[in-house]
C-alpha cells in the first residue's frame, strides 16, 4: 500500500470523521440560529467571550472560519440549507433560509441537515490537507459532471454516511432522499439524478469510479 492509499484509508476511517469538530460547529450554528433572526455572522468570532477569531482543532490540522448567513423566507414551509468551502481562504460558508413561523419546529430536522452539510464541507478541507483529489475542480454547467467528480463523490459519501449513522437509515436511502428533496440546489432531472446516484453508490462500494 503506497502513501496515497494509506492517506485515503485514514480519511475514510472513523478517526478521520472529525465527529467532535462536526458537533462543535453544528452546536455553534444552532446557538446563533436560535439567537438571531437574520444576518451574516462569522464564527467563532461571534462568541466574544471565547476571544477566538478562528476555529483551531488539533484533529483538523488547519484553522478556518465559518461564515453563516441566516435569511427569513416565508415562501418555504420549513428551511433550506446550502454550503461551500473556500480552502485558500480558510472559510466554510453556510446559508440557512427558513420560515419564521416554524422556527422552533424545524430545529431537529435542521440539525440533521447540518450534520450532512458540515461533514461534507469538512471533508473537502480534509482532502485539501491530505492532497487527495487535487485536480482542478469542474465548475461548468454540466451538473452531472460536477456531482460525479471524485472529490465531490468522496465528500457526498462522507456526509451521507454521517447522516445515515445519526438517523439509522441505510446509506442508499439517505442519498436518494437528499437528491429527491434538494432539486433546487443540484438542478438535476430524473435522468441526471440516476446517473449521479449510480456513480455515488459505486464510489461508496469501491472507493473509486471503476469505469
Amino acid at each position: 500500500m503506497n502513501l496515497k492509499e494509506i492517506v485515503r484509508k485514514e480519511l475514510l476511517s472513523e478517526q478521520g470523521k472529525k465527529s467532535d469538530v462536526i458537533r462543535k460547529l453544528i452546536r455553534d450554528i444552532i446557538i446563533v440560529f436560535k439567537n438571531e433572526e437574520e444576518g451574516e455572522f462569522f464564527l467563532p468570532e461571534y462568541f466574544k467571550e471565547r476571544q477566538e477569531m478562528l476555529y483551531d482543532f488539533m484533529t483538523m490540522g488547519e484553522t478556518f472560519t465559518l461564515e453563516l448567513t441566516i435569511e427569513i423566507n416565508d415562501e418555504i414551509d420549513t428551511f433550506k440549507v446550502n454550503g461551500e468551502s473556500y480552502y485558500t481562504e480558510g472559510t466554510i460558508v453556510v446559508k440557512i433560509e427558513y420560515n419564521q413561523k416554524n422556527k422552533t419546529k424545524i430545529i431537529y430536522d435542521l440539525i440533521g441537515e447540518l450534520n450532512e452539510l458540515v461533514a461534507h464541507e469538512l471533508r473537502h478541507i480534509d482532502q485539501n490537507i491530505a492532497g487527495t483529489f487535487v485536480s482542478k475542480s469542474y465548475r461548468g454547467k454540466d451538473n452531472v459532471k460536477y456531482y460525479t467528480q471524485p472529490k465531490e463523490l468522496d465528500a457526498q459519501v462522507f456526509g451521507f454516511k454521517r447522516l445515515s449513522g445519526l438517523t439509522r437509515r441505510p446509506f442508499e436511502e439517505v442519498a436518494i432522499n437528499w437528491f429527491e428533496t434538494h432539486r433546487d440546489i443540484h438542478q438535476l432531472d430524473d435522468k441526471g439524478i440516476k446517473k449521479v446516484l449510480n456513480k455515488l453508490f459505486e464510489f461508496e462500494k469501491y472507493g473509486k469510479i471503476t469505469n
